[in-house]
């Protein structure tokens, strides 16, 4: 018993540290949160325009890259997270990596779907200095999407159509092994005949 009253102790003082440890990090992330909102907008816009500088042609052009190129990517590495030999842990790290990897669109569809007021000026300054780029980033993200579930589609066909072809070659093994031991013990002396001609040779 007293054994049991000094562990009870000790397991509500590691609770209370877990709690405590929680609630830190989750105070970390909000603050975090909130300051990158604050910040990530204006920033990414202003990436944006000194890549494209007014450009109409190289709004464009940044767009259908960015809007392909980061959502391709990111669903094609998400989508290993799927087979069944990967583990949960590996599973939950292929998905953070594909979320940074989709990082450029999460920041465009932030300021164009924000209502802070970060967002709204990384609006302004999409509008006026890289302007279609939004739009064929959007554009070109649905595309990828489809290029994508085209592929799966496709994968699948193909995967399944090589488990058939696997399926019948054993079939037709399995067959041609049963027609062999059937015509073994039809002809029993078959085998013995043959080992004696070959002797007298």
């Amino acid at each position: 018993m007293s054994e049991r009253g000094q562990e009870t102790p000790r397991k509500r003082g590691n609770r209370a540290g877990r709690i405590i440890l929680v609630a830190a990090a989750l105070l970390i992330l909000v603050i975090a949160y909130f300051a990158l909102a604050a910040i990530l907008p204006v920033w990414w816009a202003n990436v944006i325009r000194n890549q494209v500088r007014g450009d109409l042609g190289a709004g464009i052009l940044m767009g259908m890259f960015y809007g392909f190129v980061f959502t391709l990517v990111p669903l094609s590495v998400a989508w290993q997270s799927t087979r069944k030999a990967v583990g949960w842990a590996w599973k939950s790290a292929i998905l953070l990596i594909a979320v940074a990897l989709a990082a450029p669109n999460l920041l465009t569809a932030g300021i164009m779907f924000g209502s802070s007021e970060a967002a709204h000026n990384g609006q302004r300054i999409l509008g006026t200095e890289a302007t279609w780029f939004a739009l064929w980033t959007q554009v070109s993200a649905i595309a990828a999407v489809v290029v994508f579930v085209i592929g799966v589609i496709l994968w699948r066909i193909w995967r399944q159509r090589g488990k058939k072809v696997k399926a019948l070659k054993k079939a037709e093994s399995e067959r041609t092994l049963a027609a062999k031991a059937a015509a073994a013990v039809a002809n029993p002396d078959a085998g013995t005949e043959t080992g004696a001609t070959v002797n007298r040779g």
